[in-house]
C-alpha cells in the first residue's frame, strides 16, 4: 500500500570532514540536502544503517576511492521505506520497506536520514527482519558470497572456514 511523505529538502547525516579515529572526527550535521532522486533509483528513509570494517577504514583515510573528497557520510548498508522513486524504477514503489547496499557510497553513505541508491542495490526487507537486523546483512552477504565464488566451491565440495566469528565468516559458514 502506497503512503504519501513528506520529503524535507534538509536532513541530519553523521559527518567526517577530515580523515581519522572514527570516534573523534565523525560529527552530526544538522542541514545537510537530502539527496536527489534520478530515473532509476529510489530515496530511502533510513530506518537503521550499518557500519562494516571499510568504513572505519576509509574515514581512518586508510582506504580511498578515486574520486572522493570530504566532507562524507560514512556507510554502505541500511534498511529503511521507499519514500521516493524515479520514474524508471519498476519494481519498488512508495511505502515498500527495504534493504541494501549503496556500492556507489563515494561520498553520501547511509549514516543519515536519507539515501539515494539504484534500484537494482535494493530489495524488500523480509517481514521477519528487524530494520536493525536487515541493515546488518548486505555487505557481510555480499563479501561472503564473493569469497566463496572465487574458491570455485560447488555442490559436493568443501570448504574448511577458520576463524569464521565475526560477520563474513558466520554468514560463510551457514
Amino acid at each position: 500500500m502506497a503512503e504519501n511523505f513528506v520529503v524535507p529538502t534538509r536532513m541530519k547525516a553523521w559527518v567526517y570532514r577530515e580523515h581519522g579515529d572514527i570516534a573523534t572526527v565523525l560529527g552530526l550535521d544538522p542541514e545537510l540536502d537530502v539527496p536527489k532522486v534520478r530515473e532509476g533509483q529510489v530515496l530511502v528513509k533510513v530506518v537503521a544503517a550499518a557500519l562494516n570494517p571499510i568504513d572505519t577504514m576509509r574515514v581512518n583515510g586508510v582506504y580511498q576511492l578515486p574520486g572522493f573528497a570530504l566532507p562524507a557520510v560514512p556507510g554502505y548498508d541500511l534498511a529503511g521505506i521507499v519514500v521516493k522513486v524515479g520514474r524508471e524504477v519498476k519494481e519498488l514503489k512508495v511505502g515498500d520497506e527495504v534493504y541494501g547496499c549503496m556500492v556507489h557510497a563515494i561520498k553520501d553513505g547511509t549514516l543519515a536520514e536519507y539515501a539515494v541508491e539504484e534500484e537494482s542495490f535494493l530489495a524488500l526487507k523480509p517481514k521477519k527482519l528487524s530494520f536493525e537486523e536487515a541493515a546488518a546483512l548486505p555487505l557481510v552477504i555480499q563479501t561472503a558470497y564473493g569469497g566463496l565464488e572465487r574458491t570455485g566451491l560447488s555442490r559436493g565440495k568443501s570448504i574448511l572456514i577458520l576463524g569464521g566469528a565475526g560477520g563474513v565468516g558466520t554468514i560463510t559458514i551457514q
